[in-house]
């Protein structure tokens, strides 16, 4: 974290060329001397996150996990930063979730050690690095004896005993086993492999719904029953040890996952720990509609701690105007970029509710907006974002602010 402290902000970055000229400009220097976001020092469009939603965020979900017994391993293929998976960490976390064995490299290389791979080790490089270092913990999944068998005959020969989840999956979902006798079939055939320690059961509930409603809550109950059901029972034969591993996702259902598993975990102590991902910043848009407080459920108060400024270039008709916010600035993939404020070039500032983003080209926002609103070139649009994994990965470097607006450090990102 030192290094990052430390590490020159480049000319180069989005938004940061102006004040990086003028001299080197540091997470630790920002501390020291801060600088406002909207005083002339950034260029625009710059994606900026709140410190004091991103730390709420991050406490809230920690004591959340710990008033109903269960633990959390955040999942940092969302914003891919060391400073906030520490912080995280530094909460109370588990461990860190990664998608991959380069992720993993990217943390490790800032100094986390303790690691769940929510995916198969799939390729012969990412075992081997993971089988050389001996200060490394890590947990990885396995659907399929084929699966096992490769990762066992790569790790042959080696040192390193992996500890290994059995994935179970749902028909028409992501990886996972398709049914709890498959999962059963894929333990027995890590269990007779030296090279793997079964370690516990995993599972991802997100493809089971996607609005929060009802009918989906239900669902991903039954499923996560039938994930600790198979914890169980693997305990009961012999299989898994006291204080195995029970893991689900968690982003969008972590009430409906967590109270499930607790209720249905089995003898043998089970550790349960979600992989939430994306609480942590949290949004404007797809999760603020399904996260359970959002929805009038059981889950800790998220705010959203990232926004995206944009100026506004044209009004070529009374019905619209042009941000330069574009898909190289903003994810669109689970919606648009929500406006939520105005900051006109006189300095008036106005909150907004009925602007609209109908579009993005590659650097171009549509806005539509009422005939007589006052708005031209030079107005600056704050515009909330939905889905922050694919915001996050557009920007490698991002100012963090305080409540008074004042840039007081910075988050690096390493997708």
């Amino acid at each position: 974290m030192s290094d990052l402290a430390d590490l020159p902000v480049s000319v180069t970055e989005k938004g940061w060329g102006s004040l990086a000229a003028r001299g080197q400009v540091t997470a630790r220097s920002l501390s020291a001397q801060p600088r406002p976001l909207l005083g002339g020092d950034f260029t625009f469009p710059l994606a900026v996150l709140s410190r004091s939603a991103l730390t709420s965020n991050i406490e809230a979900m920690a004591a959340w996990c710990e008033q109903r017994g269960v633990r959390i391993a955040p999942h940092g293929k969302t914003y891919m930063s060391p400073e906030i998976a520490q912080q995280q960490l530094d909460s109370g976390a588990w461990a860190l979730t990664v998608a991959s064995v380069s992720q993993m490299q990217a943390y490790y290389a800032h100094g986390v050690r303790r690691f769940l791979v929510a995916n198969q080790l799939a390729d012969r490089a990412g075992i081997a690095w993971v089988a050389a270092r001996d200060d490394l913990e890590v947990w990885v999944n396995v659907d399929s004896a084929a699966g096992v068998g490769f990762l066992a005959d790569e790790l042959a020969g080696s040192a390193r005993v992996v500890n290994v989840f059995v994935e179970l999956g749902h028909p028409g979902g992501r990886t996972g086993a398709r049914s709890v006798a498959d999962a059963v079939a894929v333990a027995h055939a890590a269990a007779a492999r030296p090279e793997l320690r079964l370690a516990g059961v995993s599972g991802y509930e997100g493809t089971l719904g996607h609005h929060g409603l009802p009918e989906e809550n239900a669902r991903v109950a039954g499923w996560a029953a039938d994930l600790a059901g198979l914890g169980a029972s693997l305990f009961g034969n012999g299989l898994l040890e006291t204080g195995y591993v029970l893991t689900a996702g968690g982003s969008a259902f972590p009430d409906v996952v967590a109270a499930t598993l607790r209720e249905r975990a089995g003898a043998g102590d089970p550790v349960i720990v979600l992989r939430s991902g994306a609480y942590a910043v949290h949004d404007d848009g797809y999760y603020a509609s399904v996260t359970p407080h959002d929805r009038g459920a059981d889950g800790p108060v998220l705010r959203p701690a990232l926004s995206v400024w944009a100026p506004v270039l044209s009004r070529p008709e009374a019905e619209l105007a042009l941000l330069l916010l574009g898909r190289r600035d903003a994810g669109f993939d689970e919606g648009l970029p929500v406006p939520r404020e105005v900051l006109r070039r006189n300095g008036e500032r106005v909150a907004v509710d009925d602007l609209t983003v109908t579009a993005l080209n590659d650097q171009h926002g549509f806005l539509r907006l009422p005939a007589g609103f006052e708005l031209g070139p030079g107005d600056l649009v704050r515009l909330g974002i939905s889905h922050p994994c694919t915001t996050l990965d557009k920007w490698r470097v991002i100012p963090v602010a305080d409540d008074e607006e004042q840039v007081v450090g910075l988050v690096h990102t390493f997708f």
